[in-house]
């Protein structure tokens, strides 16, 4: 299995395994859903969120972000259902947007210092173990 995989698989378990971190997300409230013209759900608050935050550093110095909001449906019972997603990167951004993505990517550098501080604490990363001679390093 290629260390990508490994690195995601590790993750993955982390993620589910990890006790449910507070503070919860911030989620913005939009008032109630529009129905629209089709049937639509039942009434709901519409509520929106970053679901997903991606960073991708290399040691040169290349950064890559990009993040996921997702626009939700929250209906009295609890139930929510999706009403739209759009994803953002950092890469290209308007003339008018570049000094929130400076602020943000600064936010993330302290972030960034402050996950490091957190791993030396709970221990450093361990090493992958050897390959053996012969062996192609999982690839079946």
């Amino acid at each position: 299995m290629p260390w990508t995989a490994w690195i995601g698989l590790a993750l993955a378990t982390v993620m589910v395994t990890a006790p449910k971190l507070e503070p919860p997300p911030v989620v913005l409230d939009l008032g109630p859903v529009v129905p629209t013209p089709a049937p639509s759900p039942k009434g709901a608050e519409h509520k929106r969120l970053i679901t997903t935050i991606t960073v991708q550093n290399s040691v040169d110095g290349e950064t890559a972000v990009s993040f996921e909001a997702t626009d939700l449906g929250v209906e009295a019972n609890g139930k929510t259902h999706p009403i739209a997603s759009q994803t953002y990167s950092f890469a290209e951004v308007k003339p008018e947007l570049k000094a929130s993505r400076d602020k943000m990517l600064q936010q993330l550098r302290d972030l960034e210092r402050d996950m490091l501080q957190f791993v030396e604490r709970a221990g450093p990363p361990k090493p992958r173990a050897p390959i053996a001679p012969g062996d192609s390093g999982g690839h079946r």
